[in-house]
């Protein structure tokens, strides 16, 4: 396995020995394991944003079937 050397936080460090200690596995076993589930991660979806705009006032009432039906239609 290729070795290299990585600038951790202290607390991610202190995180990655408490994990290797609980799970009887190395360091650096911990971490490969860790970041290949990170890398294996789906990227979160970007964000959506509705953009709308004022159409002013409504052409027909949409409460009024007939008045929509004509429009879609349409007749007049």
């Amino acid at each position: 396995m290729p070795r290299t050397t990585l600038d951790l936080d202290p607390s991610v460090l202190r995180e990655l020995r408490r994990l290797g200690e609980r799970d009887g596995k190395s360091m650096g076993r911990v971490a490969s394991e860790l970041l290949a589930r990170a890398l294996g991660e789906d990227p979160p979806s970007p964000s959506f944003n509705w953009v709308s705009h004022d159409l002013g006032v409504p052409r027909v009432d949409l409460e009024d079937k007939e008045a929509v039906r004509v429009l879609l239609d349409g007749q007049s």
